[in-house]
Order: structure tokens, then sequence, then C-alpha cells
């Protein structure tokens, strides 16, 4: 470090031979991997965990449903004894297939409001010798219950947005 800061002629071993500049000592290698350190990690306090706020500009964020939306009228349909294929045709195509599990039919359905919370809702159809066995099932939404917040158009009263 003292080579880098002498102001007579080169101390020998400091000058570069290739560019004709002085090396940099290993001490301002480190000072300089430290303030670029420091500069990344405090750009990371920066950061925001809020999934709902994107900053001084918030775009329009409509709730749409993801995944197998069903409600309970149609896995009351569902009947112990049917096939594959009226199950399919009931529910449509399941979205996860398990290839371990083959006798097990999972349909999930998430919808995220604007305001970032999320309602998840699962069905799972068991299958023994290619008939249904049985269905277990999560709350499902009603069409006759407009206060389920899992329906699309779901719109939240005033007395459900102070429980929020």
């Amino acid at each position: 470090m003292i080579s880098a800061f002498h102001s007579g002629p080169p101390l020998p071993g400091t000058m570069n031979t290739d560019t004709a500049r002085p090396a940099r000592s290993r001490a301002a290698r480190l000072a300089i991997a430290g303030a670029v350190a420091a500069a990344a990690l405090g750009t990371l306090g920066c950061a925001s965990n809020d999934t709902s706020r994107s900053g001084l500009l918030e775009p329009y964020r409509t709730g749409l449903p993801q995944g197998n939306y069903l409600t309970r009228e149609q896995v009351d349909q569902v009947r112990e004894g049917m096939t594959r294929d009226q199950v399919r045709f009931l529910l449509g195509t399941p979205l996860l297939g398990h290839v371990f599990h083959t006798d097990r039919w999972d349909y999930v359905f998430s919808f995220r409001h604007p305001n970032g919370k999320t309602e998840l809702r699962r069905v799972t159809v068991r299958f023994a010798n290619d008939r249904v066995a049985g269905v277990d099932a999560d709350p499902l939404p009603q069409r006759e219950d407009p206060t389920d917040p899992a329906l699309p158009g779901y719109r939240p009263t005033d007395s459900s947005k102070k429980d929020s």
C-alpha cells in the first residue's frame, strides 16, 4: 500500500511492465471489492416484499381465476362408480396428474384478488379400478352465494373489507 502513494521513483516490483502503470496493491483491490459489495447490499434495502405494491405508479390489477374453477354444484354431480371419462366430462381435465398416484386426480383453483389476497380451493377425486371411489373437496363456491370470495366478480362489502 505504501508503494501506491510513493512519490519518488517506482519501487522494485511495483511497475506493471505491460502497461507501464503502477500495479494496484492488494489493499486497494480489497477496498474496491468492499465498496462494490456495500453498494450491492445497500440496494437490496430498497427492495420491497409487498407484492401488492409496485412503487409510485400502481397498475390496474384484476382478479383472475387460475386452474380448474369448480363450483359445489359441479362436484356434487360426481358419484361413486362413475368412469374417468364421465368425471372428465363433468369437471374437465385435472390440473395435476400424479405419475405415482394414477388413482387420484387433483383439481386446484386459485383466485387472486386485486388487493393481493389469494383464495385457494382443492378437489381430489380418488379412483379404484378406474371408477370413482370418493371425492374430497375444500369448501367450494356456490352460484347462489354472492359473498364467497372465490366467485369471479366477487366484490367485498363494507363489512368484509373491515375483516381483511
